[in-house]
């Protein structure tokens, strides 16, 4: 017996009738997605310092500024304040060290970065930064919150042509039992 069954072993009728129509909402949500490019060099995310009683990040506010000017428009009014999966390809510059065989191993995405490149989770922060409304940058953005992403996968890799390709699943139709029962409020996204 695993956990969950002892767990519903000890709930009565009304809850595990409860679950059953929380399972059957659940499973009716729909997931729209959309993919787009950032044409940049891909950089890790610094850490966050502080500057008299104010805290930032160095060079979100320019990768914020490249985003709004060059993606934004192209997505259409897009704003995203629902649960959603991330998935973010990161294409770093190829080295010019590497030689011809490497450079055609790593285009083909056989030869990958492991070392000397920046932490996955640091490239992702640079992205989830752009999406992001902030009010020191205009509250522009396309995510309300990076705490909505559910799930997310990073994949780091060589190119001649270094950018981000992202793609965001979110759930669309989110009625109010929806809304109850995920404990989201409309203030809160």
């Amino acid at each position: 017996m695993n956990d969950l069954d002892k767990f519903l072993e000890t709930c009565s009728n009304r809850t595990i009738q409860q679950i059953a129509d929380a399972s059957t909402i659940l499973s009716k949500v729909k997931w729209k997605t959309v993919s787009f490019t950032i044409d940049m060099i891909p950089a890790p995310s610094h850490r966050p310092r502080l500057c008299g009683y104010r805290v930032y990040v160095p060079g979100a506010a320019k990768n914020q500024a490249f985003f709004n000017k060059k993606v934004l428009p192209k997505l259409n009014g897009l704003f995203i304040d629902t649960p959603c999966k991330m998935y973010v390809d990161i294409y770093c510059k190829m080295p010019s060290s590497f030689s011809k065989t490497q450079m055609a191993l790593a285009e083909m995405k056989l030869l990958r970065p492991c070392v000397n490149t920046g932490d996955n989770d640091n490239y992702e922060k640079a992205v989830w930064d752009m999406l992001q409304p902030n009010e020191k940058r205009g509250h522009v953005g396309i995510m309300a919150n990076d705490c909505l992403i559910i799930d997310n996968v990073a994949a780091k890799y060589y190119s001649f042509h270094p950018r981000y390709e992202v793609t965001i699943k979110y759930m669309t139709g989110i009625g109010p039992e929806m809304k109850k029962l995920l404990r989201l409020k409309d203030h809160e996204i």
